[in-house]
């Protein structure tokens, strides 16, 4: 009895020390389609823990697979974001008959929901911060492995 008390008293500790708020369960992505110009085209995806993937297909300083550990503040303040932006009350698509322009669409996963929205043009100002902020660390040069 007393050997499981200690057990459940270190596991408590473990995941009262994690300074990560979500899980690897949770991930938001961001992919970046091209344009007829000079658009940048790439994916982002970063999971509750803080890895983060790069994958830099054109127009981007980073072409090709790249990994990067985020620290703790930086995930948890987005993915925070993500949810007081409350995700899901988004429509799925925001589009135009406008042409030339690139298409983001962001994903935004956790345990209970997934939902992808398609961003080619009109999107709602909040939305537009969340991608705002993903892009920051998406394409910051800084801290990426190749």
């Amino acid at each position: 009895m007393k050997k499981a008390i200690y057990f459940l008293s270190f596991a408590l500790l473990l995941t009262a020390c994690n300074p990560y708020h979500f899980d690897g369960t949770t991930a938001i992505q961001l992919k970046k389609d091209p344009c007829f110009g000079v658009c940048p085209v790439y994916t982002f995806t970063l999971d509750g823990t803080g890895k983060a993937s790069f994958n830099g297909v054109r127009n981007v300083s980073k072409l090709g697979s790249w990994k990067r550990q985020l620290t703790p503040e930086a995930t948890n303040s987005l993915f925070e974001a993500f949810e007081r932006s409350n995700f899901q009350q988004f429509q799925d698509e925001y589009t135009s008959q406008v042409t030339d322009l690139p298409t983001t669409w962001v994903t935004y996963k956790t345990a209970s929901f997934e939902k992808t929205i398609k961003d080619y043009f009109g999107a709602p100002e909040a939305l537009k911060n969340l991608e705002k902020m993903v892009e920051t660390i998406a394409e910051e040069d800084k801290d990426w492995i190749q």
